[in-house]
């Protein structure tokens, strides 16, 4: 009995002092938003949260990426947690005590509370126990461009009675978070730690190259082989695109001398394929979204975090995404491609991405590898946060739906943004005037002060009008009703059309595309369905072809011309929008293809592009399967919007159907390391040493006029 207690005492890890605090304002029933470097231990604030709650309160723990979803809930049921997750297409045990969630699939169970109490039209359904708290980690996202109105909806949604846990390492001005939250009428603080747990030194590689033998030719493999000589590997390196990802590589594999291969079960071959195998053997891999989550989760991710690989290569945009770090962190350039177009790495991405050096509890600091023309340390600064343009159309759709009055709801919610002043929502001097004074009947700013200013078909009324000077002194800059006037969301009089109750069944665009194609009487709904997945495309399916074709597309082109709205549409299409992409899910889900033979059809995929795709693709039909049916104005639905109600319905029954067809309700069953996968690995080169304890690895003469 001793021994037992001897051995949970040395279990008995104590919270440090600025966590204490985060702890003490959960348990205060404050919101509170931990600013802590990564790596620092943010995530055990919420962990020890479910361990000292009762067992009736909930917990809804949401995240950035599909893959830290997986990695939690992994995690934490190997801690021998009830658990349950759900990523849009994948939901496991959903009344669970602690759900991991991408945010966007749990919008609804945040908000639900809120939009039930908007109407009488709501229809609340029962979710059973409520949720507790709200972690959401990494909520900077609410910057980011297609994304972040999101999180901003959420964050304007959720209901007093549920407490907010906000973490990141990568903000600036968490304090003006708390205040803006605090003017919601919420009551938040912020608890602030600054030291890493594993100090960071900056090395230059270009110091370490000297003496190594001839064979090792490549730059970037030059400069790997003498870092892992000084005894700094595990080296973490990033790479602008997956193609220069996969080329470094096999280069290093090739290149680095190796005493101790990686020994692969029949299993880990078969999973990974010939080519990943032979550089893993090697101690080397790359990583990006075009793997499977198999390949990374179940191979690569554990085998780094064990240890295990001298290097692994990653994209530049997966940074937010990788739950591991290695001992060196070394960029390769210092912008990467995205869209056709070049983006210079952000100081707060560079922050984040050298965060993912040195591995605590292993390393006694963790060492940034620079090289001529990289990114140096000092660059890496958190991010002033500030609110994406896109606004959240979802989080005012739902009210709408629920019975709320268009002008009324602009007026409140003008002023509750993450934004210094009002956000004009286009109807601020229009609502205070009768109806009866606008001869015009436009019930929007945007509307009133384009129509006064219109060259081609004047308005004949404007000349006489007594509101001309007061139209004229407005602004024609679109605002988010004369928007949604525009694309058929709302009609003249403000009033929520059936295309705008389509619309806000969905989080994005998607449903502005589905709207229009359903007014299509010659579209066939069998079509479209499969038309669908190229809405969440971008530019991986098309290969040499344009973005914009496919009859969807056109049906875009039609309803919404060459309309741009930030984070909606783009040249009257959705901006995620890309073609190829419903021939490759209607060859997998209708005509049973192997996933190879339509990998091989498209050059620019890989086998994780096809897998998220397909995730997207089922995320949609759910949301549609739950929207439920359209309901008009209230009164029997007559002519075309009775046509197109019928056609919508029609359109949830299928996806329900391929829904059944398509069940995903679980993560694959991933291999298990070996014992010998896990045993201490002395990844230094051309050097004989003497194994040394993890994290104290001595550096050389060279290793200390190098480093800066």
């Amino acid at each position: 009995m001793l021994a037992n207690a001897f051995e949970c005492l040395q279990k008995l890890t104590l919270p440090d002092r600025w966590q204490a605090l985060a702890l003490a304002g959960l348990r205060a029933g404050r919101d509170v938003i931990v600013d802590a470097p990564t790596g620092a231990g943010k995530t055990y604030v919420f962990e020890r949260w479910v361990e000292q709650s009762s067992s009736g309160k909930r917990a809804l723990f949401t995240v950035p990426t599909r893959a830290l979803a997986n990695d939690k809930y992994a995690e934490w049921r190997s801690r021998g947690w009830r658990v349950g997750i759900m990523t849009g297409d994948l939901c496991v045990d959903p009344e669970a005590p602690v759900i991991v969630a991408t945010l966007e699939a749990v919008q609804g169970s945040v908000v639900g509370a809120r939009a039930a109490a908007q109407g009488p039209r709501s229809r609340a359904k029962d979710r059973g126990e409520p949720f507790h708290l709200l972690v959401i980690d990494e909520y900077h996202w609410i910057a980011d461009p297609h994304r972040g109105n999101h999180y901003e909806g959420v964050l304007l949604s959720v209901p007093p009675e549920l407490q907010l846990l906000l973490l990141s390492g990568a903000v600036a001005n968490p304090g003006d978070v708390a205040a803006w939250l605090n003017r919601l009428g919420r009551n938040a603080e912020v608890v602030q730690h600054r030291e890493r747990p594993v100090q960071l030194e900056e090395v230059d590689v270009d110091d370490l190259v000297h003496g190594l033998p001839r064979v090792i030719e490549g730059y970037w493999s030059k400069r790997v082989a003498g870092a892992l000589r000084e005894g700094l590997g595990p080296v973490l390196v990033f790479a602008p695109h997956r193609r220069d990802a996969e080329r470094l590589a096999r280069q290093f594999a090739r290149e680095l001398p190796l005493a101790d291969p990686l020994t692969l079960t029949p299993e880990q071959e078969q999973l990974c394929g010939p080519t990943l195998s032979k550089m893993l053997r090697a101690r080397v891999a790359y990583h990006h979204s075009g793997l499977s989550y198999a390949q990374r989760a179940g191979l690569i991710e554990p085998l780094a975090k064990a240890g295990q690989l001298r290097a692994v290569v990653a994209t530049l945009g997966l940074s937010a995404g990788i739950n591991f770090s290695l001992r060196s962190v070394l960029i390769t350039a210092s912008s990467y491609r995205h869209e056709q177009l070049d983006h210079e790495i952000a100081p707060h991405e560079l922050l984040q991405m050298i965060g993912r050096a040195g591995r605590r509890g292993l390393d006694e600091a963790g060492f940034v590898l620079v090289s001529s023309g990289t990114p140096r340390m000092r660059r890496a600064e958190p991010l002033r946060l500030k609110r994406a343009n896109a606004l959240p159309w979802a989080f005012f759709l739902r009210q709408l739906r629920a019975g709320r009055d268009a002008a009324e709801l602009a007026a409140t919610e003008a002023a509750r943004f993450f934004a210094e002043g009002r956000i004009a929502l286009g109807a601020d001097h229009t609502a205070r005037l009768p109806l009866a004074r606008l001869p015009c009947g436009e019930l929007t700013d945007t509307g009133r002060a384009r129509v006064v200013r219109r060259e081609r078909n004047p308005f004949a009324g404007c000349n006489t009008c007594s509101l001309r000077s007061a139209c004229l002194a407005l602004t024609p800059q679109p605002t988010l009703l004369w928007q949604w006037q525009r694309t058929g969301v709302l009609d003249r009089q403000l009033r929520l059309t059936v295309r705008g109750e389509i619309v806000s069944a969905f989080l994005g665009p998607e449903g502005l595309a589905l709207a229009a194609a359903l007014e299509n009487r010659r579209y066939p709904l069998d079509d479209l369905m499969f038309d669908a997945a190229n809405l969440f495309a971008g530019e991986r399916f098309c290969g040499t072809n344009p973005r914009w074709l496919g009859r969807l597309a056109a049906e875009c082109t039609r309803a919404y011309r060459r309309l741009t709205i930030d984070g909606w549409l783009q040249e009257g299409l959705p901006v995620n929008y890309g073609s190829g992409a419903s021939e490759a899910v209607r060859a997998l889900v209708e005509q049973r293809a192997r996933t190879r033979e339509v990998l091989d059809a498209v050059e620019t995929a890989g086998r994780g592009d096809l897998d998220r795709l397909l995730t997207e693709w089922r995320s949609l039909l759910r949301q549609a399967a739950a929207a439920g049916p359209l309901e008009g104005d209230g009164a029997p639905m007559t002519g075309r919007d009775q046509f197109i109600a019928e056609r919508w319905e029609e359109f949830r029954l299928m996806a329900r159907s391929w829904l059944d067809q398509t069940r995903h309700e679980a993560l694959p069953e991933l291999p298990p390391l070996t014992p010998d996968q896990r045993r201490p690995v002395n990844h230094s080169v051309l050097r004989a040493r003497r194994p040394q304890p993890p994290g104290r690895a001595e550096p050389s003469r060279t290793l200390q006029t190098a480093a800066r």
